[in-house]
């Protein structure tokens, strides 16, 4: 490292990687943009994107770049994953066909070895640990895969994990919000449809008695009206996600 004139000029391609990961303001664009920017860095025409799930008991394919969807899982205690984990190694795929031994005992997933064009697995991993990996295709002219080129990638993917930790971490909390908001709403609805409810059983109960009173046949039509009006309030605030105290009047 210290004898060999740098390929990179790390600060450069730092602020590249940077302003290439942060301009995206879609999450669900996001994914693609990280496979990119790392694909960037190496001459990569596409690549996976693969992240843990919200049960943290697998890993699956979260988006893709240049490349066919697959639907396979690893699971988070594979010997695969217990790899990246453990050496935070970029793993080369070309390396590993042919000098195995330097990856110890490594045994690779068959979805993995089933991708022609499958090359490194750039590891996404932080303080919070292994969220992810990426899977880059090979490179669009050939490149010699050395120590700077893997430091680069490492780098590249700890700021890929911090940043994709924040993106999760934010729509989790977005989704806890909608949750809450949508059990609040749901409280309004059942307490109006209560009120609803015992307007029209009052109502009911009342009506063989006064079959014959005028007066409470008006009442109780005016009740029947009121009740079909607030349940279509209720089903626009539904629709709409809105919610609303409201009162109303029946037949005593």
């Amino acid at each position: 490292k210290h004898f060999f004139r740098y390929r990179y000029d790390y600060r450069e391609e730092w602020l590249k990687f940077t302003r290439a990961i942060s301009t995206e303001e879609d999450p669900r664009k996001v994914g693609q943009t990280v496979i990119e920017a790392l694909g960037a860095l190496v001459e990569s025409p596409g690549g996976t994107l693969w992240l843990k799930d919200a049960d943290r008991e697998k890993f699956s394919e979260s988006a893709r770049w240049n490349q066919a969807f697959s639907n396979e899982t690893e699971s988070t205690d594979s010997a695969f994953i217990r790899f990246l984990e453990a050496s935070d190694w970029v793993l080369n795929m070309e390396e590993f066909r042919q000098r195995p031994w330097k990856y110890g005992n490594l045994v690779l997933p068959d979805w993995l070895l089933r991708i022609p064009q499958a090359w490194l697995v750039v590891p996404l991993s932080g303080n919070q640990g292994l969220i992810g990996f990426v899977v880059i295709n090979t490179s669009r002219a050939p490149l010699d895969v050395n120590w700077e080129v893997n430091d680069l990638l490492r780098t590249a993917g700890t700021q890929a994990a911090s940043y994709l930790y924040g993106i999760l971490a934010m729509e989790a909390l977005l989704e806890a919000r909608k949750f809450d908001a949508f059990h609040r709403m749901s409280a309004f609805v059942v307490h109006d449809l209560k009120n609803i409810v015992t307007q029209l059983s009052l109502m009911m109960r009342n009506a063989e008695r006064h079959a014959g009173n005028v007066e409470f046949q008006k009442d109780m039509l005016q009740t029947v009206n009121n009740a079909v009006d607030r349940m279509r309030q209720l089903l626009l605030q539904l629709r709409d996600g809105t919610t609303s105290s409201s009162g109303g009047s029946g037949v005593n």
